[in-house]
C-alpha cells in the first residue's frame, strides 16, 4: 500500500442531469495528473452507451435516395437520427418504428412505444413531410456499444441487408471530461494534491456511474497485468542479445558467406549442417576437413559474430 493512499476522500460532489463535478484529496504528488489523465481517456473512449446503427426507410436503398414529399434529403434524416439519445432497458439491440402521412413535422416522440427503449430527447426533429400525400415508414435499429463505429463496420455487423442503410455511430454517453490539479497542504507539508474532475454527458447516464465504470475499467486492466506477471515465469523472458545469438547459431552453413562449398559438402556428409552443429563437433576429426578447413570456417563464423577463440 502506498503511504497515505488509504486516506483519499471524495470531499465534494456536484451533480445535475448532464453534469458532474467530483473532488478527491489528498493524492500523493504527481498522482493527480496520473489519475486525471487515465480517467479522462477512459471516460471519453470506453464508457458503454446506446446509439442508432442503421435506418430503414420505405423506398430508400441508399443514403443518396430522393424521397418525394419529404423536405429533408436522406442524409439530413440520417444526421437527425444520429442525434437520438436513447437507453436500451433490456438487452443490447432494439428497433424503433414510426409511420406518418400528410403534412407534419415528425419528432422522436412520434416513434411507436417500445418497452425496451427510453427516448431522452423526444422533442428532436426527425423529418418534415411537406405534401398532403406524403408518407413515411421509418425504422431505426439501435445497439449498445463502446466508442465510435463507422457505417462500414455497422454494415458488416448487420449482414449487409439490402433495405438497411448503416450509419456512423457514436456510443459514448460522455461529451467532455476534464480535470484540474491543485496543491493541498497537510499539516506542514504542501506536497499533496487535489484532483478535480468535471464531466458533461447525455442524460442516458449519471456522471457518478460513468466515473465508477471508468475506475472499474482501469482497475480491471491493472489486475490483468498483475495476473500476467504471476502466471509468466521470469526465466522464460530471454534477453534480446541471447535471442540474436540463437538466430545466428541456427543458420545453415551454406547460407553463411565465406564458407566454401567444398567445406559445406564435407561437413554435411558428417551430419553437420548448422553453425551450432559445427561448434558442437568442431574439435573432432572430420574426414578430409583438416586444419585448413577448420580455420576457414572459424573465420567465416567470427565475421557473423560467433565467438570462437583464436588458436595459438
Amino acid at each position: 500500500m502506498i503511504e497515505g493512499l488509504e486516506g483519499i476522500r471524495l470531499t465534494s460532489a456536484e451533480e445535475t442531469k448532464e453534469y458532474g463535478k467530483f473532488v478527491f484529496e489528498p493524492l500523493q504528488h504527481g498522482y493527480g495528473v496520473t489519475m486525471g489523465n487515465a480517467l479522462r481517456r477512459v471516460l471519453l473512449s470506453s464508457i458503454r452507451g446506446c446509439a442508432p446503427v442503421a435506418i430503414r426507410v420505405n423506398g430508400a436503398l441508399h443514403e443518396f435516395t430522393t424521397l418525394p414529399g419529404i423536405k429533408e434529403d436522406l442524409q439530413e434524416i440520417i444526421f437527425n437520427v444520429r442525434n437520438l439519445q436513447v437507453s436500451i432497458l433490456d438487452g443490447d439491440e432494439a428497433t424503433l418504428s414510426l409511420k406518418r402521412q400528410g403534412r407534419c413535422v415528425v419528432t422522436a416522440e412520434d416513434f411507436e412505444k417500445n418497452s425496451l427503449v427510453k427516448i431522452l430527447n423526444p422533442g428532436l426533429k426527425i423529418v418534415e413531410l411537406s405534401a398532403d400525400d406524403s408518407a413515411l415508414d421509418l425504422q431505426v435499429v439501435l445497439r449498445a456499444g463502446i466508442g465510435y463505429v463507422s457505417n462500414e463496420e455497422n454494415h458488416e455487423l448487420l449482414g449487409g441487408t439490402v433495405d438497411t442503410i448503416a450509419i456512423d455511430s457514436i456510443f459514448s454517453p460522455v461529451r467532455t471530461a476534464n480535470f484540474t490539479v491543485e496543491p493541498v497542504r497537510i499539516k506542514q507539508k504542501a506536497d499533496s494534491e487535489r484532483l478535480i474532475l468535471e464531466i458533461t454527458h447525455f442524460p442516458t447516464i449519471k456522471a457518478r456511474d460513468a466515473l465508477r465504470e471508468a475506475l472499474e475499467i482501469i482497475g480491471g486492466h491493472a489486475k490483468q497485468l498483475e495476473t500476467c506477471l504471476q502466471m509468466q515465469p521470469s526465466h522464460s523472458l530471454e534477453p534480446s542479445a541471447e535471442m540474436a545469438e540463437k538466430d545466428v547459431l541456427s543458420k545453415t552453413l551454406d547460407t553463411i558467406d565465406g564458407i566454401k562449398s567444398r567445406w559445406v559438402k564435407v561437413l554435411k556428409a558428417a551430419g553437420i549442417e548448422t553453425a551450432a552443429d559445427y561448434l558442437e563437433h568442431r574439435a573432432e576429426s572430420i574426414g578430409d576437413f583438416g586444419d585448413a578447413g577448420r580455420k576457414s570456417v572459424d573465420e567465416a563464423l567470427r565475421d557473423i559474430g560467433i565467438n570462437i577463440p583464436e588458436e595459438d
